[in-house]
């Protein structure tokens, strides 16, 4: 049987059309009402971006979300789990340091209304086991147990390309958003006895590549950035020490994306389905019936949030999706990207996938060259939903839902504020402006002198 995912495009022209209002209006439509009780906790699951990502989540988006589980009653509280360390300068992987970056994304209980909750406790050892009963690959995972306090869950997701997931969407935000350090490192395969990080071989002469590039270096973060002690740097030589190792995938994301580690290249495969099952241990472990989701098509670049950069969008912006159906989501966004045309300038453009029907997160996302459906699949093998939907293009909810009070059109601005205004001066000194236009429209038109010629840097400091 399809699942219904409800749609609203990312044009406005007016307040009620604004991205972040139409999603209010598509989880009315999708039946948000329907998911908690008045006084029930509610968590809003949100990637609030690694430091130096800009295409987040917005949190006046989340904010939104917030004000309407207000409305029916419910109580807010926007969740997330912190990450493995996976490089030298990752600034989530415990609750000061997740917090603090979350906060110079706008991410505060003031902007949003509600606490924030990192449910694995500080440094993301605080988790529960919980089983997988049809999972693909893995038999069970961990998340952070606080999650567990929530009696629904609204799913907001930034979708958008991933290289481990082929896409981030609405299963990934769960399956890896809600497991804790050890969840994430066990979905990642980091410690799998045949594929993980003790089986990584050493590309020496890359390393010493990186050795030679003026100090400080990435082979010398390499080092450094090991807690463990388990590497040295001998001159331009990598010392591995196995038997200090304990697989905290601190080192992973800088070798392997650097080449330094020569890594299984069945790994890369197993990233998709595991995903998908971590999810479906999640998702049974509070409940399927409490979980609703909302997708954000926007910003839809090659690669993740835990990103600390990013690349231009590979399509323009799509819109916003809701369901109760994680796959449906998934595939809705899928489909909707993949029968866009291609962005201009783009790392579509740059690798030949512009135009619509092309498996562009396939081709232009994961590391593994892994299919964009693999994720789907292996969900549906979890049973967390069916991938066969039908797309409802919604309505946007009348303007009176989102003033901001206490404007409302029985209490305008100008109502409010009379008195104070009444007293103010509002008429300017005069003569303030000339007689007329002292210059003509026709000489106003005239496109002015523009660039002289391209430079680069480089060429800047030799001409000065």
């Amino acid at each position: 049987m399809a699942s219904n995912v409800f749609f609203m495009d990312d044009r406005a022209n007016g307040l009620a059309e604004g991205i972040q209002y139409k999603a209010v209006k598509l989880l009315r439509d999708a039946g948000l009402a329907n998911l908690f009780k008045p006084g029930d906790v509610v968590g809003i699951k949100v990637h609030m971006g690694e430091h130096g990502n800009v295409f987040n989540i917005r949190p006046q988006w989340v904010r939104s979300v917030a004000d309407e589980i207000k409305r029916l009653g419910g109580k807010p509280v926007v969740v997330e789990c912190n990450t493995i360390p996976f490089g030298p300068f990752t600034s989530r992987a415990i609750r000061k340091d997740h917090l603090r970056c979350a906060a110079r994304h706008g991410f505060t209980e003031e902007v949003l209304g509600c606490p924030i909750w990192i449910c694995d406790g500080e440094y993301g050892f605080d988790d529960v086991k919980v089983d997988i009963p049809n999972g693909v690959a893995l038999k069970f995972s961990y998340m952070g147990k606080k999650l567990l306090e929530l009696d629904a869950c609204v799913i907001v997701t930034h979708f958008k390309g991933h290289p481990m997931g082929v896409f981030g969407g609405a299963i990934k935000n769960v399956g890896i958003g809600m497991g804790s350090k050890r969840g994430k490192i066990l979905t990642h395969y980091i410690n799998h006895p045949v594929y993980g990080r003790k089986v990584f071989t050493i590309d020496q002469e890359a390393f010493a590549a990186w050795a030679e590039q003026p100090s400080p270096n990435a082979a010398e973060y390499l080092v450094k950035s090991c807690p463990f002690g388990a590497m040295e740097k001998q001159g331009k030589v990598l010392q591995y020490y196995e038997d200090k190792c304990r697989q905290c995938g601190t080192c992973v994301a800088l070798g392997a994306f650097g080449g330094i580690w020569q890594i299984p290249p069945e790994i890369t495969f197993f990233w998709t389905p595991t995903i998908a099952d971590a999810c479906a241990g999640y998702v049974n472990a509070i409940g399927s019936d409490r979980f609703i989701y909302l997708s954000y098509a926007m910003d839809i670049t090659p690669a993740c949030d835990c990103n600390n950069f990013h690349d231009r969008a590979i399509v323009p912006n799509i819109g916003v999706f809701a369901s109760k159906d994680p796959v449906a989501i998934d595939m809705a966004c899928l489909e909707a990207v993949e029968a866009s045309a291609g962005m201009p300038e783009s790392k579509a453009e740059e690798f030949g996938f512009l135009e619509p029907g092309t498996e562009r997160f396939t081709n232009l996302c994961a590391l593994s060259k892994a299919s964009q459906w693999a994720q789907i699949n292996a969900a549906v093998y979890n049973k967390l939903g069916t991938s066969e939907y039908n797309l409802i293009v919604s309505e946007p909810a009348s303007e009176y839902d989102f003033w901001l009070e206490p404007y409302t059109p029985d209490n305008p601005w100008g109502y409010v504020n009379r008195e104070w205004v009444a007293k103010q001066n509002w008429k300017p000194e005069y003569p303030y402006c000339y007689d007329g236009l002292r210059l003509s429209m026709t000489e106003l038109s005239i496109k002015p002198k523009g660039k002289v010629e391209d430079l680069s840097i480089q060429e800047l400091g030799e001409e000065e």
